[in-house]
């Protein structure tokens, strides 16, 4: 696919959420496999919004990275939020595995 990793945060600054005139809803791919993923991540960084336009299909590792550090000491929202672990390239560029971060198992 074409396109950065995502999720993409919207921000919406001009009043376009009021009844008056209601936002118009943001691209989603629901049936992308890093959906479920991106939603998680959109959720532990406390986005009002995200939207999938642009999104090559991957997931953006340092939102990820930034998700799972705003979860540390949030205990009770790591029950909520079920992120992946981060893949960190090895030595050989081909192969990726997952980086134990640190004050988390990834055990559930």
């Amino acid at each position: 696919m074409i396109g950065k990793p995502g999720p993409f945060q919207i921000v919406e600054g001009d009043n376009s959420g009021c009844l008056d005139a209601p936002m118009t809803p943001p691209r989603r791919r629901y049936l992308c496999q890093n959906y479920t993923k991106c939603l998680d991540v959109a959720g532990a960084l406390n986005w009002d919004n995200f939207t999938c336009r642009g999104c090559s299909g991957e997931t953006d590792q340092t939102l990820l990275w930034r998700a799972k550090n705003s979860l540390r000491k949030e205990h009770e929202m790591q029950k909520v939020f079920h992120l992946p672990e981060i893949e960190a390239l090895t030595t050989d560029t081909d192969k990726i595995e997952p980086l134990k971060v640190a004050g988390h198992s990834g055990k559930r």
